[in-house]
């Protein structure tokens, strides 16, 4: 069963280093003068956290982290530093999506606007615009990029500079995204 969420924008991409957080503090960037956008990555690996962290949630199948912290080079520091109002990093298997889902519901408002960097989440979420950002220079392929372009509401194709796409055109406008010429 698929969750389906109009307020929330799902960045993946063809590999790491195709541009998807640069992409979203750019979209952060120009949205938050008329919203309050709440970043998330969501990381499938688990990596060692600093001491002075602060969970959210936390067991052996995933960990939610809100991001205090704009200096930084973590793609959280730079989310929070574009302007968003909160962010969240988070590391989970793709099997405890659902849960993950099911606890950031009880910690961030149900009107929220959600620009969430995550491939894996797509397999059980419906969100109201799912964008596939692929590098010009990347070969290898992941084993979902050609499933993901196809569902895709916006392919997103990036130089290593620029991406072939202006994030300004994306609006919230009577509950939805919308895609502006």
């Amino acid at each position: 069963m698929t969750i389906q969420r109009e307020n929330i924008i799902l960045l993946a991409g063809n590999g790491q280093n195709v541009g998807k957080t640069l992409f979203a503090c750019q979209l952060i960037n120009s949205l938050k003068q008329k919203h309050s956008v709440i970043g998330i990555k969501i990381c499938p690996h688990f990596h060692e956290l600093k001491p002075h962290t602060e969970f959210i949630a936390s067991n052996t199948n995933y960990q939610i982290i809100k991001e205090h912290r704009q200096q930084g080079k973590k793609d959280s520091n730079r989310l929070l530093n574009a302007g968003a109002k909160e962010v969240y990093y988070i590391q989970a298997k793709d099997d405890y999506l659902r849960e993950v889902l099911s606890c950031l519901d009880k910690v961030v408002p149900n009107n929220s606007l959600l620009i969430i960097e995550s491939g894996g989440l797509r397999k059980i979420l419906e969100p109201g615009l799912f964008i596939m950002i692929e590098s010009k220079n990347n070969k290898k392929l992941k084993p979902n990029t050609v499933k993901y372009r196809e569902m895709a509401n916006l392919n997103i194709e990036f130089d290593g500079e620029e991406f072939n796409f202006d994030p300004n055109r994306i609006h919230f406008s009577e509950q939805k995204w919308v895609i502006k010429n």
